[in-house]
């Protein structure tokens, strides 16, 4: 809860939402003089074309005008690496220990059929899988639903972690990203998911305008030949990438390195993942610990685990309002969120003597949570929607 009300990280997150968004910095409007959203990003838009500067119509998005200092808190997970090698070891021990237990046939009866006389063909050796493996490359968004506020249950535009350990290698388990895709996110959806060749070079084509301007309706006009569709749909609010398809968006992926207590952030239109293998850089034999150490990524001592504790904040609009609300009712009675893309298996089924239940009164507010509320500062209680932001 510390890192996830952490001011220096919610005024960070704020920042960014201001470069990386349209949003306004706090003045108060009236409705004659509020500004429109769609127009200023068609203006910036244009006035780049004359400057030969940046496009920014990638800062349009469909939740409406919002306050960039004004947000919530986003309760999420620590994540971890373990080494692929150990990985694979544990997964082929326990997949050896269901092969050996034993299987209880009953031999008395046999069908009388012909079949009965012919030998049970041998099924394929399954090859152990590891317990663990990388997430391939993704969005935490789903492209051709981006400018649709239907069907989701919250809006996360920036996301972020903070590194427990050092990673600071390729190849070593750690992030891994396609730095700035996000300003080429829009014309890459528009193009079936397929980079514009024709607009590459130059940037703020009066096309950008035109079709910022369609974006007011979250719809365009259909093409008369519509690009086919992508082999890899979304998943909710999960989009990972066809290695054939997205070949040339993924060779941009690169690692990204981070020192423990450092934090990275990114936005949800930008492809990321972690590496393919977590193989731990060790010492050579002859060297001596004091040399060896700048060789190794030393994580969690010497085990080559990475561990980071995944932060977000939401910006305050109507949609993340409501999902604040469940996620504080989740927090006051100190059970696993019930919304959210946090990876958590959560099922109504769970008789865990630690699970706490809905209809427990004596637990909840006036337990742990209870005691933390005392210990808040005004800004915490806003960030978890105890207080209005004003």
């Amino acid at each position: 809860m510390k890192i996830a009300t952490n001011e220096a990280l919610f005024r960070m997150t704020c920042q960014l939402w201001q470069e990386a968004y349209h949003c306004n910095s706090g003045e108060h409007w009236e409705d004659s003089e509020r500004p429109n959203m769609i127009s200023d990003c068609v203006e910036e838009d244009k006035n780049a074309q004359d400057s030969k500067d940046d496009d920014f119509s990638f800062k349009w998005h469909p939740f409406g005008e919002f306050e960039c200092n004004k947000g919530y808190m986003y309760i999420d997970r620590i994540g971890y690496r373990i080494p692929t090698k150990l990985a694979e070891t544990i997964g082929k021990q326990l997949s050896t220990k269901e092969i050996s237990q034993p299987t209880l046939l009953s031999t008395n009866k046999l069908p009388a059929s012909s079949n009965a006389t012919k030998p049970t063909p041998k099924k394929k050796k399954k090859k152990p899988k590891p317990i663990q493996r990388s997430l391939t490359p993704h969005f935490d968004c789903c492209p051709e639903k981006y400018h649709d506020t239907a069907n989701k249950n919250k809006w996360r535009p920036i996301q972020c972690f903070v590194s427990l350990t050092d990673n600071l290698q390729p190849n070593t388990g750690g992030f891994e990203a396609a730095p700035g895709f996000h300003r080429e996110f829009r014309s890459w959806v528009e193009n079936g998911r397929q980079f514009d060749r024709s607009s590459r070079g130059s940037v703020g084509s009066s096309s950008s305008v035109d079709n910022i301007e369609m974006l007011s309706s979250a719809q365009t006009t259909p093409s008369s030949s519509p690009p086919q569709q992508h082999p890899q749909p979304c998943v909710g609010e999960y989009t990972h990438l066809n290695p054939t398809h997205d070949r040339e968006l993924m060779q941009r992926v690169q690692h990204v390195p981070v020192k423990a207590g450092s934090v990275v952030f990114w936005d949800n239109r930008i492809p990321h993942s972690n590496s393919y293998r977590n193989d731990p850089i060790r010492p050579r034999a002859n060297d001596t610990d004091e040399a060896a150490t700048d060789d190794i990524d030393v994580s969690l001592g010497t085990c080559g685990s990475r561990a980071v504790v995944y932060c977000s904040f939401l910006p305050d609009v109507q949609i993340n309002r409501r999902f604040v609300a469940r996620q504080l009712e989740d927090w006051k009675m100190q059970r696993a969120p019930r919304v959210g893309d946090r990876w958590m298996r959560r099922g109504d089924d769970d008789d865990d003597d630690d699970a706490v239940k809905e209809d427990d009164d004596a637990v909840g507010i006036a337990g742990a949570a209870s005691e933390q509320l005392d210990r808040m500062t005004e800004l915490e209680k806003r960030l978890i929607g105890l207080a209005e932001w004003t």
